[in-house]
């Protein structure tokens, strides 16, 4: 797996996962000669290269899936957030999801093995690199991860453009947040198991986010609530 840009292997290094740097011949950064010193001094090797557009590019191991159990586990445990994603197909909106998640302290996230993106070079690049510092689980079936982890005492909110506003409603913790895929929102099985639909009022001419953007808005109004 390689990753590109100067905050993707910022964090990949923090984690301990890269195993080779190549570098720009004529990268002149302070930020990538802060990088190249940080990898040198961990002993990881280093390679100057013409025509690297990035400025720098890592080889990093690969990300691992960690079991939905375990993910349950650790949320129960400090009573947070899980997001599921239902058939998010685009790496970029899934990438952009998992650094909202990760910026807003969620648990992990939760994403099935079919109809939908999979970890890869551009969500590690969409992410900023926050790929590396949470956990991302697949399932084989969504909805009914989602009732297993209701028996627990999740409260599961649904983001749908018809739900009820999100700061209208009353919530509980452990929390789980379904965001549904770019064309066809959250799937009829995957909604059965929301205990609410919530959605993010307009104020202006036009009446929806993109998915990036509504999961970062609807996560900022969760933390906010939390105080």
């Amino acid at each position: 797996m390689r990753v590109q840009g100067v905050n993707s292997v910022h964090e990949a290094l923090k984690v301990r996962k890269v195993n080779k740097i190549y570098v720009s011949a004529s990268a002149r950064s302070p930020r990538i000669r802060e990088l190249v010193s940080v990898a040198k001094k961990m002993r990881i090797p280093v390679f100057y290269v013409r025509n690297l557009s990035s400025g720098v590019e890592a080889d990093v191991s690969p990300v691992e899936y960690v079991d939905f159990d375990l993910l349950l586990e650790r949320c129960l445990k400090t009573s947070g957030i899980l997001v599921f994603l239902d058939s998010v197909q685009d790496p970029q909106n899934l990438g952009a999801v998992i650094r909202n998640a990760v910026f807003f302290g969620c648990s992990g996230i939760v994403i099935p093995k079919r109809r939908s993106a999979q970890i890869s070079d551009t969500v590690a690049k969409t992410s900023a690199g926050a790929v590396f510092h949470t956990g991302v689980s697949r399932v084989s079936n969504l909805a009914s991860s989602i009732k297993k982890l209701k028996r627990y005492g999740f409260t599961v909110l649904g983001a749908e453009p018809d739900g009820e506003e999100i700061q209208k409603i009353q919530f509980e913790f452990p929390l789980a947040v379904v965001i549904g895929g770019e064309d066809e929102g959250i799937s009829k099985p995957v909604k059965k198991q929301c205990d609410k639909l919530v959605s993010i009022p307009s104020h202006g001419k036009i009446s929806s986010l993109n998915l990036s953007c509504a999961s970062a808005v609807l996560l900022y109004e969760i933390r906010r609530r939390i105080g």
